[in-house]
């Protein structure tokens, strides 16, 4: 299939288009281009539509820019790429995180949807299932690694253990094709922060377009529980659970798969629905069940919370549940490296602060106790890292160790994005061209914790390799952050 490239919402758009009849778009998940569809499925799917196949931003042929990948922004890239192609309204298919983007896409423009088909997918909000700390972490912990390396890591918990069992030649096919675009880190960094906050959960039951909703009974990335709840909230959803199939259900059941999309989306204004999607209740829960549900994550956060900070696995979806039901918004972050100097003798609330970033989803360094704090050490632990990530570092230091901090960073621009100054407001011998961030407050590990991911979240990812995307940024920026976590 030629590809052409769209200009939407500020960036090249890959797509293809294939087949004939009613347009029919189809939305790829995380990390994937649309080279990841089965052949077999397109195929199938173009016998009766129009199917229109794009790549994700920061996928395949796409642009791949450092800003911008938030499921709502992503949906309005899909709006854009119809309207380019003249295409007033379309079915949707969406997987994975791609059942993300449409969901958005419905909400945002419900006039130009058809009909909908979400797959191993999820809605987020605070009663989502999400996935185990272990499975994340097959998800998260790709750095240093290549894409076929990649890729046979993350298959162990996508496709079901039978599938690739019996069908690994299959598997291996598939990842080769995948891999011919490879999806940059930091894209699927923040492709997981935006799934990770990603919450429609309050909009699907306003959704009038026919919606079919497909599960494999095996997912361990996306649970099964997660469609479930997905079609009770939308009025007259079908609900299909494919036994024996993994979060990849396309590939491991594609025949079947592809004749129910089929035969709902070409019949669903004509006659009952697919005699195979189970419509699901819509009376919800009994307040016992609902306050059941409010109760259990809160009480696992304060059970989990010394094990969180001693550095046991908590992953970022289950704290954004968490914070949640706490009345907060949850953010997360974007990978970007970060290398915490603490002051010799106290090293343990860096080392805390460590862990509790890393399961906001940064990738944090801290210089061990006994390491030697000179510009020569520092700057290689930096160079390390940055180069397995491909981005700059942002270093963290106390006040003391502001002029070491301000030196490496100075020296070394291409490597030091910025450096975050804890208990300080202000000092006057940053050098210049260093961007500095002051979180002024007596120095608190608890005040770190809540302060400190606010202003990471507010500085921008850096790649080593090009320049960042987007306008000039002032040379020299100092932030201050109150008690209270207000920048002035």
């Amino acid at each position: 299939m030629t590809m052409r490239h769209a200009d939407v919402n500020g960036i090249k758009i890959a797509y293809g288009v294939h087949g004939s009849g009613p347009p029919l778009v189809l939305i790829m998940g995380y990390r994937l281009s649309s080279l990841a569809w089965p052949l077999d499925f397109i195929d199938a799917l173009a016998e009766r539509f129009t199917v229109v196949l794009f790549d994700n931003r920061g996928t395949g042929a796409s642009d791949k820019p450092s800003i911008g990948y938030e499921i709502s922004n992503m949906a309005k890239d899909v709006c854009g790429l119809l309207d380019h192609l003249e295409i007033a309204r379309a079915k949707i298919v969406g997987y994975s995180m791609g059942g993300a983007i449409a969901q958005e896409f419905v909400r945002q423009f419900p006039d130009r949807v058809l009909g909908l088909v979400l797959c191993a997918t999820m809605c987020g909000g605070p009663r989502a299932i999400y996935a185990s700390p272990s499975v994340v972490r097959v998800m998260r912990e790709l750095d240093g690694l290549k894409p076929e390396e990649i890729a046979r890591q993350i298959w162990k918990v996508t496709y079901s253990p039978r599938y690739l069992e019996e069908h690994r030649e299959l598997a291996e096919d598939q990842m080769r094709r995948e891999i011919v675009a490879p999806t940059p880190l930091h894209a699927a960094d923040l492709q997981f922060q935006a799934f990770a906050e990603f919450d429609c959960s309050k909009a699907l039951p306003h959704i009038q377009a026919p919606t079919l909703v497909l599960t494999g009974e095996l997912d361990q990335l996306v649970s099964p529980q997660n469609s479930k709840f997905i079609a009770g909230l939308i009025p007259g959803a079908g609900l299909i659970i494919i036994p024996g199939c993994g979060h990849r259900l396309f590939w491991e059941a594609t025949d079947e798969c592809a004749g129910f999309v089929v035969e709902f989306l070409a019949n669903h204004c004509e006659g009952p629905r697919d005699s195979a999607a189970v419509p699901v209740s819509q009376d919800g829960q009994s307040p016992l069940t609902d306050f059941v549900d409010f109760l259990t994550p809160a009480v696992e956060l304060f059970t989990k919370w010394p094990w969180m900070l001693a550095g046991a696995g908590v992953d970022t979806m289950a704290i954004s549940r968490q914070s949640i039901y706490f009345g907060g918004h949850a953010q997360f972050g974007d990978g970007k490296p970060i290398i915490l100097v603490p002051q010799i003798g106290n090293n343990l609330p860096f080392i805390l602060l460590s862990n509790w970033l890393r399961v906001l989803g940064y990738r944090p360094v801290t210089t061990g106790i006994f390491a030697s704090f000179d510009d020569q050490s520092i700057a290689n632990l930096i160079h390390a890292t940055t180069q397995r990530v491909g981005r700059k570092a942002v270093l963290v230091v106390s006040a003391s160790g502001v002029p070491l901090a301000s030196r490496i960073a100075d020296a070394h621009k291409d490597r030091v994005s910025d450096i975050v100054v804890l208990n300080a407001s202000h000092r006057s011998d940053i050098a210049l061209g260093v961007r500095a961030h002051f979180i002024s407050s007596g120095w608190s590990l608890h005040f770190a914790m809540a302060a400190l991911p606010q202003v990471l979240r507010n500085i921008r990812i850096e790649l080593i390799k090009a320049p960042s995307s987007g306008a000039p940024r002032p040379s020299h920026t100092k932030r201050q952050l109150s008690a209270k976590g207000e920048q002035k």
